[in-house]
């Protein structure tokens, strides 16, 4: 999938649409979608941005707080154990079930040196 349009971009199809172009002739000279410009002429419209959504950023991480003092002290305490060893034990402990994969970023988001 392509990256998004830049914020200049936006800003001169608008620009050029509000100097009285019609949507269909800026889509064609600055090579984007006509529904694209559609959508930009609305979200100024309707919402006053003209700029771009920021990026959500993704879920909150699920092994936060008691459960990710949990893994520290489980980890510390044995320091052999599989990540699929870890998912098990925490599920146990906190009653949190999680894909090891999740157990494995947590552990890499924890300072350890």
């Amino acid at each position: 999938m392509p990256g998004a349009y830049s914020t200049d971009l936006r800003k001169r199809v608008l620009a050029a649409v509000e100097a009285g172009e019609s949507p269909d002739a800026v889509a064609a000279r600055f090579m984007v979608a006509r529904a694209t410009v559609y959508r930009w002429i609305m979200t100024a419209r309707d919402e006053g941005r003209r700029t771009p959504r920021p990026a959500s950023g993704g879920p909150e991480p699920v092994i936060q707080g008691s459960v990710k003092a949990a893994l520290v002290h489980m980890v510390t305490e044995s320091n052999h154990l599989t990540l699929t060893e870890c998912r098990d034990r925490l599920a146990e402990e906190t009653g949190v079930r999680v894909h090891p994969c999740t157990v494995s970023r947590a552990l890499r988001r924890l300072p350890w040196t």
